[in-house]
């Protein structure tokens, strides 16, 4: 956007807002449905069943065993919300597909109606939200206290710091040939979810791969 319009010229909302409301409560639920769930169980995979965090190679295991579950949760959850009714003031309640699509149709890819500044300071706030204790708490201890805020009339650009969290995929230890007498040796505990069989297939992974690597695990 900046490097189409410029610098300077409010074409996007950084840091805080309370144009950004509605995704705080997104990561809410994200995080009270899917995030916090697995944050408790590697928690107990850490204390109680040999996982080693600061083992480049006990991540490798963890995203081998759990990323795809992890994804389809998260899928699920994206195509939920996207045909979840959304309370719209002065007019019907309307799912974000609903909205995307038709609102193209009838609208225009970019729209047709210019906004003034003063209405795009009030563009798209959930007033409701912004009194909902829960998501004000969320976006507290999830935004620091000098990220800095934005404004469509201030013309306020990006705040000095960005927040970034790098994440590089592990490396696996792992050939083909190892790789799929690991996934012969689970397949009977493919899909779990619930928090016993999580463990259960940790716990037996993390033996397989031992006999395989005893040095790297």
């Amino acid at each position: 956007m900046e490097a189409f319009h410029g610098e300077g010229q409010g074409s996007y909302i950084w840091g805080r807002s309370v144009h950004n409301v509605r995704i705080e409560r997104l990561w809410a639920d994200v995080t009270a449905q899917i995030s916090a769930t697995w944050a408790d169980i590697f928690t107990i995979l850490e204390l109680r069943h040999g996982l080693n965090i600061n083992n480049a190679a006990h991540i490798w295991l963890l995203h081998y065993l759990f990323l795809n579950l992890i994804n389809n949760q998260l899928r699920f959850f994206m195509e939920s919300w996207n045909q979840h009714q959304i309370r719209i003031r002065h007019g019907p309640s309307r799912s974000p597909a609903d909205m995307f699509g038709f609102d193209m149709l009838v609208h225009g890819v970019r729209g047709t109606d210019p906004l003034s500044t003063e209405e795009l300071e009030v563009y798209g706030v959930d007033w409701e939200a912004i009194h909902d204790d829960s998501l004000l708490e969320s976006r507290q201890e999830n935004n620091p206290a000098d990220e800095g805020s934005t404004s469509w009339i201030g013309r306020n650009g990006p705040p000095e710091r960005l927040n970034e969290v790098p994440v590089e995929p592990p490396a696996g230890p792992f050939s083909d040939l190892e790789t799929q007498a690991l996934d012969a040796a689970l397949v009977h505990l493919a899909g779990s979810v619930q928090d016993e069989e999580v463990v259960h297939l940790w716990t037996e992974g993390l033996i397989f791969v031992r006999q395989i690597h005893p040095n790297l695990f």
